[in-house]
């Protein structure tokens, strides 16, 4: 995979990448920032990313984020959802080797709807697993009796 090539095929597509400092094409997809990276040494390799979609803001909810990018991960093709600890925020990201860039090309598409499935299951799971608020209902003990005989 080569820079040009790679900054000529989402431009084509319609997507306006820009090259990072570190090498890694970024583009926006659906009002998120996406980076694909891949690597000199390793040409077969490729990695396409949406970087800090959910940020870790307790240890609580690191604790639940943990566990719902292990089941968003188990429950996606290829995606793979990690927690970022040293900047406290979650990624998503699709990793897979290709023997030339006509094969990535073929299933970028593909990959950017995997990666918004495993981000909307993480999101999902989170949702689900949030601690509900301390309201207690404080009933008087007419109002009790009232309500549990329907009067």
């Amino acid at each position: 995979m080569d820079t040009d090539r790679l900054m000529e095929f989402l431009a084509n597509e319609g997507y306006r990448p820009t090259l990072a400092a570190e090498g890694d094409v970024r583009f926006k997809f659906e009002g998120g920032n996406y980076g694909i990276r891949f690597m000199a040494n390793d040409p077969q390799w490729v990695s396409i990313s949406y970087p800090n979609f959910w940020e870790i803001r307790t240890p609580d909810e690191e604790l639940r984020a943990l566990r719902a990018a292990s089941e968003a991960t188990q429950t996606t093709k290829v995606a793979k959802v990690n927690l970022i600890q040293a900047q406290h925020n979650v990624w998503a990201e699709a990793e897979l080797l290709v023997e030339r860039p006509e094969q990535f090309e073929a299933v970028f598409k593909r990959l950017l709807a995997i990666l918004k499935a495993a981000v909307a299951r993480f999101a999902e799971l989170m949702r689900k697993s949030e601690p509900l608020p301390d309201k207690r209902i404080e009933l008087r003990r007419e109002q009790i009796t009232r309500f549990m005989h329907g009067n």
